[in-house]
């Protein structure tokens, strides 16, 4: 295992999911990258802090650390990242050494988003009909229209027929065999 100390970081992002293993558990917070980052703990206090977050804009303190080697990628380590302080609106809790206990409160304004949160479920149905934008323009790039507007009807007639079909409701087919899959 390498031997390498941890470093204490600060991210500001809202959690997008809370999944317990094994004792542990764990916060995705997303941060405006194409991955949320997913922060650690076993700690009663913290994990309370972090549930009482929710969806709201928050500071999160954690501890990073090279973990043991990826067998998946050999010459690559995991990284650890264990949860320390969960900050919303000004109030703490934080990991010390004799247990956990609140926080000093300081005048820090909390930091808004630059875009409003989107909901995983609509995440997914905005990148489905981006496929089917693409899709759709793809299938119509050698034909030919008589002007743009007739084109651009053709296109998102095309991508909303594909967006249905990727969202037709299997259960109203009486032939299975007219599945797609």
């Amino acid at each position: 295992m390498p031997d390498t100390e941890a470093v204490t970081k600060q991210i500001t992002g809202q959690c997008v999911e809370i999944a317990e293993k094994n004792g542990w558990t764990s916060f995705s917070v997303d941060v405006g990258t194409q991955y949320p980052v997913r922060l650690s703990t076993k700690l009663d206090a913290i994990i309370q802090a972090g549930r009482a977050a929710g969806s709201d804009v928050a500071v999160w303190t954690f501890k990073e650390s090279q973990g043991k080697e990826n067998p998946n990628k050999p010459g690559t380590f995991f990284t650890n990242r264990y949860l320390d302080k969960v900050e919303t609106g000004g109030a703490a809790t934080e990991n010390t050494a004799g247990g956990t206990a609140p926080a000093q409160q300081t005048a820090t304004p909390v930091p808004t988003p630059h875009h409003d949160a989107i909901a995983p479920a609509d995440r997914d149905r905005a990148i489905v009909r981006q496929s089917c934008l693409k899709a759709a323009a793809t299938l119509l790039q050698n034909v030919s229209y008589p002007d743009d507007l007739t084109r651009m009807a053709a296109w998102m007639a095309a991508a909303s027929a594909a967006e249905r079909h990727v969202y037709k409701n299997i259960d109203d087919t009486d032939d299975p065999d007219d599945l797609p899959f």
